[in-house]
C-alpha cells in the first residue's frame, strides 16, 4: 500500500513538472524568446552604432556633426525602447531581468561619458572663436579625447558583453526548454507504465491469495492511471512538430549571433578608425590597418570597403595627409560610402533573420495547459481507491 501510494504520488508530481515544462516549451514562449533576442540583437548593433556615431562625431565638422549626433541620439532612443520592451518580456525570469536591468543601469554611464566629452570639445570645435580662446580650449579638449575614448571602451568592456549575453541566454533558455520538457515527459510515461504495471501484478497476487477475480479498488486506481496515461499522450501528440520547429529556431538564432557579430565587428572597425584619425587609438597605422583588416572580416571577401580602407585612410594617413583621411571617414566621403553598403547588407541580413525566428516562432504549438492539475486530481483519487482495495488486507492486522 505504501509502495502503490508513493508511486502514485511521484506520478502526480512529474505530471506537473511536465506540464510546467511543455508550457515553457510551448508556441507562446518559443515567441517570447524569439522577441527577446530580437530586442538583445537590435540593443547590441544600435550599442555598436551609437559609439562609432559618437567617436566620429567629435572629427566632424559643423555639417556633419548634425548627421552623426543624430545617428547617435537615434541610436540611443532605440537601445531605450528596446529595454523597454524586453523589460515586458522577462516573465518574472531572474536571468533575463538582470540582462536587460544591467544594461539599463550601465546605458547613462556611457551616455554621461559622451556628454562629458562632447562639453569639453565643443569649444575647440567652434569655428567663430578668436585664436586666444581657440588656444585654451586645447586642453579641455585633449581631456575630451580622453573621456570620449573611455566612453568607447566602457561600452565595449561592460555594455556590449551584457547585451550579447541577454541573446545567448535566448539560445540557451530555448535549448533547456526543449531538452528539459523531452527528459520529464519520458520520466512521466516511464513512471505511469510502471505504475500501471506494479498495479497490475498486485492484482494478480492479491487474487491468488484472496481467490477473488477483481478488487474494484485497485481496478479504480488502474483505470485512473490509464486514463492519466492516456492524457499525457494526447498533450504531448503535436511534440514531434514543436520539437523540429523549436530546433530550427534555435539554428536561426545561432546563426543571427553569427550575424550580430560580423556587423558589431564592422562597426568596431568603423569607430577605430575614427579613433585613430582622432590620435587617441594606441594602435600605429601598421597595427590598425591589421586590426582594421581582421574586424572588417577582409580575409573572407575583400570587398571594396576594405580596399578603400587601404587607398583612403592608411595611405593617406602615411602621405600626412590627415585631413583627406578625415574627409573619407565621415559621412559623404568614400570610406563612409563603402562603409554604408556594408552595414545596409548586414542590417538587411539581421531584419530577414528575425523575421524569419519570429514567423517560426508562432507556429509552434501551443502545449494543452491544466496537465498537472488534472494528473494531481486523478492521482488523489487513484491513491483513495488502491486505499479501498487494500482496505480487507490492513482490516486483517488491526
Amino acid at each position: 500500500m505504501i509502495l502503490t501510494a508513493t508511486t502514485l504520488i511521484g506520478v502526480g508530481v512529474t505530471g506537473t513538472l511536465t506540464d510546467n515544462a511543455l508550457q515553457r516549451a510551448g508556441g507562446e514562449q518559443a515567441d517570447m524568446a524569439a522577441r527577446l533576442s530580437d530586442d538583445a540583437q537590435v540593443i547590441y548593433q544600435s550599442l555598436a552604432k551609437a559609439d562609432t556615431s559618437a567617436t566620429g562625431h567629435f572629427l566632424a565638422g559643423t555639417t556633419t556633426q548634425a548627421t552623426l549626433r543624430k545617428r547617435y541620439d537615434d541610436a540611443i532612443d532605440r537601445i531605450r525602447r528596446r529595454l523597454a520592451d524586453a523589460g515586458g518580456l522577462t516573465g518574472g525570469d531572474v536571468s533575463r531581468a538582470t540582462n536587460v536591468a544591467e544594461i539599463a543601469l550601465q546605458l547613462p554611464v556611457y551616455t554621461g561619458l559622451v556628454d562629458r566629452a562632447g562639453t569639453l570639445i565643443a569649444p575647440a570645435k567652434d569655428e567663430t572663436a578668436d585664436p586666444d580662446e581657440a588656444r585654451k580650449a586645447v586642453g579641455p579638449a585633449l581631456l575630451g579625447a580622453a573621456y570620449l575614448h573611455e566612453a568607447s571602451s566602457y561600452l565595449r568592456t561592460v555594455l556590449l558583453p551584457a547585451a550579447a549575453r541577454l541573446q545567448r541566454d535566448e539560445t540557451d533558455n530555448l535549448r533547456d526548454a526543449k531538452s528539459t520538457a523531452l527528459r520529464t515527459s519520458a520520466a512521466h510515461l516511464l513512471l505511469l507504465l510502471a505504475t500501471i504495471a506494479g498495479l497490475v501484478l498486485t492484482q494478480w497476487s492479491l487474487a491468488r491469495r484472496t481467490r477473488r477475480v477483481l478488487n474494484l479498488g485497485l481496478l479504480g486506481a488502474t483505470v485512473l492511471v490509464a486514463v492519466v496515461l492516456g492524457a499525457t499522450g494526447w498533450s504531448l501528440r503535436n511534440w514531434p512538430e514543436t520539437d523540429r520547429r523549436l530546433g530550427a529556431i534555435e539554428t536561426r538564432l545561432i546563426d543571427q549571433r553569427k550575424l550580430v557579430d560580423a556587423e558589431r565587428a564592422a562597426l568596431t572597425a568603423y569607430a577605430d578608425t575614427y579613433l585613430l584619425l582622432g590620435g587617441t587609438s594606441p594602435f600605429n597605422w601598421e597595427q590598425s590597418l591589421r586590426n582594421f583588416r581582421r574586424n572588417a572580416r577582409c580575409a573572407e571577401r575583400e570587398t571594396t570597403w576594405c580596399q578603400t580602407y587601404t587607398i583612403s585612410i592608411h595611405q593617406e594617413l602615411i602621405a600626412g595627409n590627415n585631413d583627406g583621411a578625415v574627409a573619407a571617414a565621415l559621412p559623404g566621403g568614400r570610406f563612409a560610402a563603402a562603409f554604408e553598403v556594408v552595414d545596409r547588407d548586414n542590417t538587411t541580413k539581421l531584419e530577414d533573420g528575425a523575421r524569419q525566428i519570429q514567423a517560426l516562432a508562432v507556429q509552434v504549438p501551443s502545449a494543452p495547459s491544466r496537465l498537472g492539475l488534472l494528473t494531481v486530481a486523478l492521482c488523489c483519487c487513484a491513491v483513495l481507491s488502491a486505499g479501498l482495495g487494500f482496505w480487507p488486507r490492513i482490516r486483517e492486522y488491526l
